[in-house]
């Protein structure tokens, strides 16, 4: 299986398998322990991939077979985050439907979808792994900004997304610029996919850009509906 199959099939596992999870409890307790244990997971499995690269770019971690498998699986952040996401988005634009089949089911899902440890770890690990593309840019310069040149873009390019990226890694963790960050980061990737496909690179070198763009899709559409999701919710106990 080839890496985009690979990337496909994985995304759309941990899609099923989160989205499952999160329907199939009943409980709005469970559902706040679940949210916290995501925000825990996507803290851990990010900090794991910046110590991967900073281990790399200072030569402690040469690379290798192994080290590549490694840091792949914190890069996707075992594709749980990515699932996360788009499971929530799902169950959010779902969300009139569940009520009115499972009205437990729907106030745990709620809990959960509204919850701001969802948003705080999908923010974050997005949030991490631009401040891990930057290292990797910085400590690579030189192949970065040949690749930047061939790829028609005058040299400053490369230092204007550098900081570009960064400025909007941090907006990210900030909850009144996180709307802005994330348009602003899913312009960039959507050009370097561009880029990728101008250049005819294999499809496979545009998966992270593919990855981030999808997640920033998410963040922005779980900030802007979710408050949709809690009006709801105070109407039905209004009417109740």
């Amino acid at each position: 299986m080839g890496a985009t199959s690979t990337f496909v099939f994985l995304t759309l596992a941990a899609t099923v398998f989160t989205f499952g999870g999160i329907l199939w409890n009943r409980s709005v307790r469970n559902s706040e322990a679940m949210a916290r244990a995501f925000y825990t997971a996507a803290t851990v499995l990010s900090f794991g991939a910046l110590l991967c690269i900073l281990l790399n770019v200072s030569g402690v971690l040469a690379e290798s077979a192994e080290f590549a498998w490694w840091l792949r699986i914190f890069i996707y952040r075992s594709w749980l985050v990515i699932g996360t996401g788009i499971s929530s988005v799902l169950l959010i634009l779902l969300n009139k439907s569940i009520e009115a089949r499972w009205q437990t089911g729907s106030n745990a899902t709620r809990a959960f979808v509204t919850s701001p440890y969802l948003l705080r770890g999908l923010c974050l690990s997005v949030a991490m792994s631009f401040i891990c593309t930057e290292i990797g840019k910085v400590a690579h310069n030189a192949d970065m900004r040949q690749f930047f040149l061939q790829s028609g873009y005058p040299g400053w390019f490369l230092h204007f997304i550098i900081v570009a990226e960064t400025v909007g890694a941090v907006g990210l963790l900030v909850p009144k610029t996180v709307l802005a960050a994330a348009l602003g980061l899913s312009v960039i990737m959507t050009g370097a996919i561009r880029t990728h496909l101008h250049n005819h690179d294999p499809f496979s070198d545009s998966l992270e850009a593919l990855h981030l763009l999808i997640l920033l899709a998410c963040i922005g559409l779980i900030r802007q509906l979710r408050g949709r999701v809690r009006s709801r919710a105070s109407s039905t106990a209004g009417e109740e």
